[in-house]
């Protein structure tokens, strides 16, 4: 029997519609950035600001920059308490908490917790930039690994000295100044009043000179409300101001913020102020002088420097023509500090890098121009010698 080539005449089965593929275009990336910002807490305004310096006031553990809650650039997780809190700034999916929590240190697992999750949750990238050995540590409970990016110099005041053969040349160099007619003062926080004026005035000749604008973030600003929380450090050489320096003062220690000055006549650069400033926390019972965070230092010496200390030596080198990072750490390491190492804790090396660039992007670095050049490659160690 001959089989008839042809339509089946069994009932066919109605086929399904087939899906539409799925398409990850700018819908989708849209729809993830408005569920991050969904996610974001507000930046501080002033009556944030204001708590957070309460909080400053009365913490028990306020290391390293928490000043920097101050600069208005930045938002804000809380502890359930309120008697601590966590600063972040976001740049695309990463999530950058700066420096040390605040407050009660049994609460700072919470608020990492908090954070971490938070920011998971919106598919962003937790990270933690300029903490302490420590804090890294406790960290590693939340899966996250650390990257040297730094070391922070801090002045041992029971060290601290001008006297004895091997201070002799600080010894000429505060005397060079005296005769200049300069002079040291230590103002207490209040208003800058009559001080706002000329010292902006050696604000803007030391912006000048580097060619560059205020940066955020990571770094303090010439703000008069800003300044007005802080104790000023002032040289002014035959009366009128040469160099300041706002000084940050907590517990037994003492940190340094802006290091301003309007030339490098004598008196009128920092170390007439360092000398004179180490002298004054040490009379006032201070047992740590802490000149902050020196970006890079120790990172371009590494015989395998990893993906963040390649890229971020690289950046801040960058950055560094205009707040001359390496001259930085040349300068405080005259002042014989003892150096502790800081780190950026994230996921993975990949994020931490990534991280590093949100930092510097956060505080005005232009990381998208200092990358540009190395064409999208990670950049080397060679990079930074030309």
């Amino acid at each position: 029997m001959a089989i008839r080539r042809g339509r089946c005449d069994t009932q066919r089965m109605p086929r399904r519609p087939l899906k539409p593929p799925f398409r990850f275009g700018r819908d989708s990336l849209a729809r993830f950035r408005t569920r991050r910002e969904r996610a974001l807490t507000p930046v501080g305004d002033a009556a944030e600001i204001a708590r957070a310096a309460a909080c400053v006031a009365d913490a028990a553990s306020a290391e390293g920059d928490a000043f920097l809650a101050y600069v208005g650039d930045k938002r804000f997780v809380w502890s359930d308490s309120g008697r601590s809190f966590l600063m972040y700034g976001a740049a695309g999916r990463a999530w950058i908490a700066v420096d040390e929590p605040v407050g009660d240190p049994a609460e700072f697992d919470e608020l990492a917790g908090r954070f971490i999750a938070t920011a998971r949750e919106a598919r962003a990238w937790p990270a933690f930039y300029a903490v302490g050995a420590a804090t890294a540590e406790r960290l590693a409970q939340f899966d996250l690994k650390a990257e040297k990016v730094g070391e922070r110099a801090v002045i041992d005041l029971d060290r601290f000295s001008l006297t004895g053969k091997a201070n002799r040349g600080f010894r000429n160099e505060r005397n060079r100044a005296l005769k200049a007619e300069c002079t040291f003062e230590m103002r207490p926080p209040g208003p800058l009043a009559e001080l706002e004026a000329p010292l902006r005035g050696v604000s803007d000749a030391w912006l000048a000179r580097r060619g560059g604008v205020e940066k955020g973030f990571s770094l303090g600003r010439f703000d008069p409300d800003y300044l007005s929380r802080f104790s000023l450090a002032v040289v002014r050489r035959a009366g009128a101001p040469a160099a300041f320096s706002n000084v940050f003062v907590h517990g037994d220690r003492a940190t340094m913020d802006l290091m301003r000055y309007a030339d490098d006549e004598a008196g009128g650069g920092m170390n007439y102020l360092f000398m004179e400033l180490g002298t004054w926390a040490k009379q006032q019972g201070l047992k740590r002088l802490d000149l902050g965070l020196a970006p890079l230092a120790g990172l371009r010496d590494q015989p395998h420097p990893s993906t963040v200390a390649r890229l971020g030596a690289f950046i801040f080198a960058r950055g560094g023509r205009f707040y001359g990072f390496e001259g930085l750490h040349a300068f405080k390491d005259k002042y014989d500090p003892d150096w502790t190492p800081a780190y950026i804790v994230a996921r993975t090396p990949w994020r931490a890098a990534a991280a590093a660039v949100a930092v510097a992007s956060l505080t005005g670095g232009g990381a998208r121009k200092l990358l540009r050049r190395t064409r999208g490659r990670v950049p080397t160690p060679r990079d930074l010698d030309d």
